[in-house]
């Protein structure tokens, strides 16, 4: 018999962790930024210097260990996905730990709230007081939601070349669902190609907000905040080094930066067909216009709202709507206005919209567009077929045939995903230190914005507010779920099954 059939199947820790070694490794160069912008500034390099030296030594540990180890089987590549994200949030602790100002992340608890919520693309934070924090620990904040929001298949890419099923689960694992169309041949190609668009537009972001900051049309955006904005805005997190978000900045600034989130939140496959491909057709795709037709009517309902109520003028309230809606189904978190204290048509569309998220093939989280879309022509389906059961109808995206397996799979996480939901706002109100006065609608907006990577809730958790009142548990607890709504809930579930362990 073949080598590959005596394989063990059992679950083998050391090549799984080899793979966490080298990603969380990997990631943890880019702390030279912060390091590198630190000195500039004359403030302290430990808490970056630390970590730095800290992570090469993981790397280079998994590196030379790989010579020893086999090329890990597709359970030990779905176990490393899950415990790199894990891996990552313990790597951006020490920066906060050893370098936050009072009104930053005081302690592991806090520290490891703000890493998850910037290595999983979240704008959740418990920071206060945002102006007493060194700039370059915001500017590490703000890099690890770009790391997170494409990071993984990059350094999974760079650093795994022989790993060709475990980077396949990777990717997979990050885009779960729906499966991207490759664009290329090899797995490799494809992914750089995709990361290609997403540097483009991250450089798009920072060109264009620097020039609005000279020109004067963007007050108080220089070079630190367009490039802090940029890596928040294209990775759909969210994290500004400001306490008012996007509000201060103008007009001008929000537009961009609404623009540049919608852009975010699509296929960034599409992008390159187009562009690089010459394959404009490739607009002409189902999800993608269901997902501008989403942001459009949010923004219409909520426009209304604002309107009505006589909360802004047509003009500021189209501005303001679409801003809003936009951030808010992407799950990118930013704020150009305090939306927790506008109507409650506005805060209900709002809320509902934080479970869409945005396309496949994108940063965001959620449940994405393509789920939505399946989900609503099944219930038509049904329908349908109530009323003409001898009538045999197909779910189609873009006139194809979808698998009934994918069908299935789809129904089934959008119904795990609404019972995950409810039971966390639930669990938050058991924990005994909970924050004095939250109610369910608050408890259940910040298990809807963790799980959908999303952020900002209502009430005390508003986009001017802070995570900061929870308890250390339900801060733990709040973390993991941003673990689990980005690895999109089944891997979590496989991996703590006691099948995923037997042979």
């Amino acid at each position: 018999m073949s080598a590959i059939a005596h394989r063990p199947t059992t679950v083998r820790l050391a090549p799984a962790l080899r793979v966490v070694g080298l990603v969380v490794g990997g990631a943890g160069a880019t702390l030279a930024a912060p390091l590198i912008y630190a000195a500039a500034l004359g403030e302290d390099l430990v808490p970056y210097l630390a970590p730095l030296v800290l992570s090469g030594m993981v790397f280079l540990a998994a590196f030379l260990a790989g010579r020893r180890l086999e090329t890990p089987n597709r359970r030990e590549a779905l176990l490393a996905a899950v415990l790199t994200w894990l891996g990552l949030s313990a790597l951006g602790i020490l920066p906060y730990v050893l370098g936050s100002a009072p009104g930053g992340p005081q302690g592991v608890v806090d520290a490891f709230f703000e890493s998850t919520a910037g290595f999983t693309a979240t704008g959740a934070t418990v920071m206060t007081d945002f102006a007493a924090q060194p700039r370059a620990l915001m500017l590490w904040r703000s890099q690890t939601q770009w790391i997170g929001g494409i990071g993984l298949i990059v350094l999974a890419v760079i650093f795994l070349p022989r790993l060709a099923v475990g980077g396949r689960q990777l990717i997979e694992t990050e885009t779960a669902g729906p499966q991207l169309e490759k664009l290329a041949p090899h797995l490799r190609a494809s992914t750089f190609r995709i990361v290609g668009v997403y540097v483009a537009l991250t450089i798009l972001v920072i060109a264009g907000l620097t020039a609005l900051g000279a020109a004067g049309l963007a007050p108080g955006m220089g070079p630190f905040e367009a490039v802090t904005h940029a890596f928040t805005t294209v990775s759909a997190g969210g994290f500004s080094p400001d306490s008012r978000s996007i509000e201060p900045f103008g007009p001008w600034a929000q537009w961009l930066i609404a623009i540049a989130i919608v852009i975010a939140g699509t296929n960034l496959a599409l992008w390159f067909r187009a562009i690089v491909l010459g394959r404009v057709a490739s607009f002409k795709d189902d999800e993608l216009r269901w997902y501008l037709g989403i942001i459009g009517v949010g923004a219409v309902i909520v426009l209304i709202e604002l309107v009505a109520s006589g909360t802004y003028g047509f003009a500021d309230g189209i501005r303001q709507a679409f801003f809003q809606v936009a951030s808010i189904t992407t799950g990118t978190g930013y704020a150009s206005a305090d939306f927790a204290l506008w109507g409650e048509l506005a805060l209900g569309t709002l809320f509902i919209l934080m479970f869409v998220g945005g396309c496949t093939g994108s940063p965001t989280g959620a449940l994405k567009v393509m789920r939505v879309v399946l989900f609503g022509r099944v219930i038509l389906r049904e329908i349908r077929a109530t009323i003409h059961p001898e009538q045999v109808r197909l779910i189609r995206i873009n006139q194809r045939p979808v698998n009934p397996r994918i069908v299935h799979g789809v129904l089934v996480f959008v119904l795990l995903y609404v019972v995950l939901v409810l039971l966390s706002g639930v669990a938050l109100l058991l924990d005994p230190g909970r924050p004095e006065g939250l109610n369910f609608e608050d408890a259940l907006s910040a298990s809807a914005a963790s799980i959908g990577n999303v952020g900002p809730g209502f009430g005390f958790l508003g986009p001017m507010g802070s995570y900061e009142p929870f308890s250390a548990p339900s801060k733990v607890f709040l973390a993991l779920l941003m673990v689990v709504g980005r690895l999109e809930i089944f891997p979590v579930l496989v991996v703590l099954s006691r099948a995923f362990w037997r042979a």
